[in-house]
């Protein structure tokens, strides 16, 4: 059927049938929820012919926008031409093999391995595992704890799930993995540690430590941190990487750096771990590998975790059907030539200065906003009440642009821009911002 003319074949409650992500499906009993038909640019349009900015890039991920479909197909359309598909289980393929390499060419100096995944929540998982089986092969057992933060988000299978530090998620699905302890984050105008101290001392990184030797150093794996971390758009002070870091190494446990949003340009590096000094251990990525044209996700790391297994001759015992799959190797990429040849990680930086100072400028301009807060094309505002956030993102979409309405830690719209956008879009995305500000404040 094409794509394009399909909804003319459809019944009008074909809506029903599909059970949507994270959704309250009772919205949509009675009426569908948006369609979009199609992009171009920074530009979602749905059914009704309304041009959206998508201010969040469908969920991070779509860096170079909507407009590549040609280019990417023609370099699927040669993939499945050529192999269609063949499991990474003992075996491997061109597109693979060359993915990995180019990965690992972006990546950290210090990375030399790549586990190639479908997504977001399979690479958390594969990274679990592989955190247990380092240690295993090491004869340390006991190291299986692994310490996230509060309102973190690092997906929605078990295991990821159990890192995820945010009670509105996990409480369906309870009781979780017992070896995840979780400290504080680095929220810092709520800071119970710092607020009299006239600014961040890095006492919540120093609460990590806490956290280590209170369970007990040889007991602990790794300690898990988003760069910047999602539940409530939190970026860390100076700093505080470098100390993350200094901590794990004192005490022999592995840092990991879950970069599924923050990888692959959207802070203005290709990996945000590496522009704010985490040096991880592991990096976990997705989303804009592939800019959404397929799914794709990944595990990096180096060598020194990898090597336990291979002196052990021990067998990685994970993995996926898709994982690595050829037609996602090879939107991969295609998509990180057009990066490249884009130069996004050029634009982010050239134009984050503008869109965090627009943020500012939104928060300044309305009593409904605590705060703004991000880094690079990461921006979000803290609204002072949760029931705000639906009706200020519901507003923001009726002036043309998309937003994303999160209660999960603190009453947030958070706004990711495709990261070929400009000025033009930035002013854009905060007029929106204003105007649904001011619509819901009369209201």
């Amino acid at each position: 059927m094409n794509p394009i003319t399909a909804l003319e074949h459809l019944p009008a409650d074909a809506h029903k049938g599909e059970w949507l992500n994270w959704s309250k499906m009772a919205d949509f009993e009675n009426q569908s929820p948006p369609v979009i038909v199609s992009g171009e640019g920074p530009y979602a349009i749905d059914k009704d012919g309304n041009r959206l900015l998508d201010g969040v890039s469908g969920l991070f991920t779509t860096q170079i926008g909507y407009s590549h479909g040609a280019e990417i197909g023609e370099a699927a359309r040669l993939q499945l031409e050529t192999l269609s598909f063949y499991p990474n289980w003992a075996a491997t393929h061109p597109s693979a093999l060359a993915l990995t390499e180019r990965i690992l060419g972006l990546a950290p100096d210090r990375m030399s391995r790549v586990l190639l995944t479908s997504g977001g929540s399979e690479s958390v998982e594969s990274a679990m595992k592989l955190v247990r089986q380092h240690f295993l092969a090491k004869g340390q057992g006991l190291k299986r704890k692994i310490i996230a933060r509060r309102g973190a988000y690092h997906g929605c299978t078990m295991g990821a799930l159990s890192l995820t530090g945010i009670p509105l998620s996990r409480a369906p699905f309870e009781p979780l993995d017992p070896n995840v302890r979780h400290a504080p984050n680095t929220h810092q105008r709520s800071c119970l540690y710092c607020h009299d101290k006239g600014g961040c001392q890095l006492t919540c990184a120093d609460a990590i430590e806490q956290a280590i030797l209170a369970e007990g150093p040889d007991t602990v794996a790794a300690v898990v941190v988003e760069p910047i971390q999602n539940g409530g758009g939190l970026p860390p002070a100076d700093g505080y990487g470098a100390r993350i870091r200094e901590i794990c190494d004192r005490h022999g446990v592995l840092l990991w750096c879950d970069e599924v949003i923050t990888g692959f340009g959207r802070v203005g590096a290709w990996f945000a771990s590496d522009r704010l000094s985490f040096n991880a251990d592991i990096i976990t990525y997705a989303k804009g590998i592939t800019s959404g044209y397929a799914p794709a996700g990944g595990v990096i790391f180096t060598e020194a975790v990898g090597a336990p297994l291979i002196e052990a001759e021990a067998m990685y015992a994970h993995g996926f059907t898709f994982g690595g799959h050829p037609l996602a190797c090879a939107v991969a990429l295609a998509n990180i030539d057009i990066m490249e040849r884009l130069d996004v990680i050029a634009n982010v930086q050239a134009h984050e200065d503008a869109y965090a100072a627009a943020m500012q400028d939104v928060a300044a301009s309305s009593d409904l906003v605590v705060e703004a807060r991000g880094r690079g094309f990461y921006h979000s505002l803290e609204l002072v009440d949760n029931a705000l956030t639906a009706p200020v993102a519901g507003a923001v979409r009726k002036h043309g642009v998309i937003v994303r309405p999160d209660v999960r830690v603190k009453p947030m719209v958070v706004t990711s821009l495709p990261l070929i956008c400009t000025q033009e879009h930035i002013d854009e995305l905060a007029g929106a911002l204003k105007a649904a500000l001011a619509d819901v404040a009369a209201a």
